[in-house]
């Protein structure tokens, strides 16, 4: 097996304090959108029943996977 050293990261006071806050931010915004994913998976299955949810999450994902297919073919 080989080994590679990876040369540590070494960042200012400054530049960590905007990394640590960035990245709080980023974090703060998933959860934000997560919990906005799940109200809304909510009310789709109870405005407009569990089946249609269902087929909007498999239309969603095989046109992402397409999107994703059309990149790679490219």
């Amino acid at each position: 097996m080989i080994r590679r050293n990876f040369p540590l990261l070494r960042l200012t006071p400054e530049a960590a304090g905007k990394l640590q806050h960035d990245y709080d931010r980023a974090i703060a915004r998933l959860a934000q959108l997560e919990r906005e994913h799940t109200e809304l998976q909510n009310q789709i299955r109870t405005q407009c029943g569990a089946e249609t949810l269902w087929k909007l999450r498999t239309d969603t994902r095989n046109a992402v996977l397409l999107v994703d297919l059309k990149k790679e073919a490219a």
